[in-house]
């Protein structure tokens, strides 16, 4: 008797070792994923812009990056005696502009230097669903909870997200032209209140990842929503808001992710690690 519906995983020609490189950018899923990965001592740097949702967000992060350029002052805000940017996660901001503005370029040139030499990064989207200013249309990143007058929402199109994801994929491939990518989309559901909004904007996002990989051989796509949505079909498999997914299932999918990209020796070697920093933990714990 089958309990689930396993997922077929293609594994990727390439594979990573333990002394690899990783770059990634994306959604609050993404930074559990690198987070995962930081603690088993992998050389990471992810998200230079804080955390990401939609598309044209995450190619403005690296389009600013990769090309070296500076905000512009439009891209900064003033709201509740902090300094905000459109383009960048609240954890970013801070009273001071210039300080704002050192912390955002600091984390540019950390993040540039390591994706230049890095084996693999992972793009993870999550969201066609985009929050624009009215006064511009611009999208912003994060709305750092102005009021919701100041914005409209719509939803960016199949071609719309295979345009932006296009272009990062070129502008990664032109700084680190060796680099391996692999895109995965975000299991985390958005909208509880209109969950066919939620199936729409995962189907657009879904469908543009898909001509991506059509046009480009060497770009992965890792089944990380499909795991979660069809192999992990249960409740007990989401945490309290029943929309990111529990512990339990985030443990499941980053070890079937690390087990696609590594081979039987370096993954044992993750084992032997993964053992190292429990007992870490436990000592840390008794003390």
């Amino acid at each position: 008797m089958k309990l689930s519906t396993p997922v077929n995983i293609k594994k990727p020609e390439f594979k990573l070792t333990v002394d690899s490189v990783i770059t990634g950018i994306g959604s609050c899923f993404a930074e559990y994923v690198m987070d995962q990965f930081s603690r088993l001592g992998f050389n990471i740097s992810y998200n230079p812009n804080g955390i990401v949702y939609n598309s044209h967000s995450i190619l403005k992060s690296i389009e600013h990056i990769v090309d070296n350029n500076d905000y512009s002052e439009e891209t900064f805000v003033y709201q509740d005696d902090l300094w905000h940017s459109w383009l960048h996660h609240g954890s970013f901001s801070s009273g001071c502009k210039d300080e704002l503005k050192k912390n955002i370029r600091n984390r540019a040139e950390t993040f540039k230097k390591k994706l230049s030499e890095s084996d693999l990064i992972i793009v993870t989207p999550s969201s066609s669903v985009v929050y624009c200013l009215k006064d511009n249309s611009r999208i912003v990143a994060n709305c750092h909870k102005y009021q919701g007058y100041n914005f409209y929402r719509r939803l960016l199109s199949v071609e719309e997200n295979h345009k932006y994801l296009y272009k990062t994929i070129k502008l990664i491939k032109n700084l680190n032209p060796d680099i391996n990518i692999i895109i995965t989309l975000s299991p985390v559901r958005h909208y509880p209140g209109n969950l066919t909004l939620n199936s729409v904007s995962k189907a657009n996002l879904l469908s543009a990842i898909n001509i991506c990989l059509d046009e480009n051989p060497c770009l992965y796509y890792f089944p990380s929503y499909e795991i979660l949505l069809d192999e992990l079909r249960s409740y007990r498999f989401y945490a309290e808001d029943m929309l990111h997914p529990s512990e339990m299932a985030r443990k499941i999918i980053f070890k079937k992710f690390i087990s696609a990209v590594m081979d039987e020796k370096n993954l044992e070697t993750v084992k032997k690690r993964e053992k190292e920093v429990k007992k870490s933990y436990h000592r840390q714990i008794k003390k």
